[in-house]
């Protein structure tokens, strides 16, 4: 790779995980290096952590899959109807209650 070609953020990310990476592009060398450190043996220990859990799914959706046009703030809530699991999404927006409901 030459110095002018940046590489691409990963097509695979979820909204909030491509936001960090572009905050983390703006930093230094040393920290970018630290974190990537850091996020190898996150990768580890959760590749070792999650075969225990396996199968153990939590009933809260987790904010960081959120999907693009919920804001991170919002109140997640999950109920089954007829076997189909959806997730209900509840936000305030200025002086409005908004919601979405997703399927699972």
């Amino acid at each position: 790779m030459t110095a002018d070609e940046r590489p691409t953020v990963p097509t695979e990310l979820d909204r909030t995980g491509r936001e960090a990476v572009r905050e983390l592009a703006t930093r230094e060398p040393a920290t970018l290096r630290a974190v990537s450190s850091y996020l190898e043996e996150v990768a580890a220990w959760k590749a070792r952590d999650g075969e225990a859990e396996k199968g153990d799914e939590s009933t809260v959706a987790d904010p960081e899959t959120y999907p693009d046009g919920i804001p991170e703030r919002a109140t997640v809530s999950v109920t089954e109807i007829a076997g189909v699991e959806y997730y209900y999404y509840q936000w305030r927006d200025g002086d409005e209650i908004r919601s979405e409901t997703r399927e699972r």
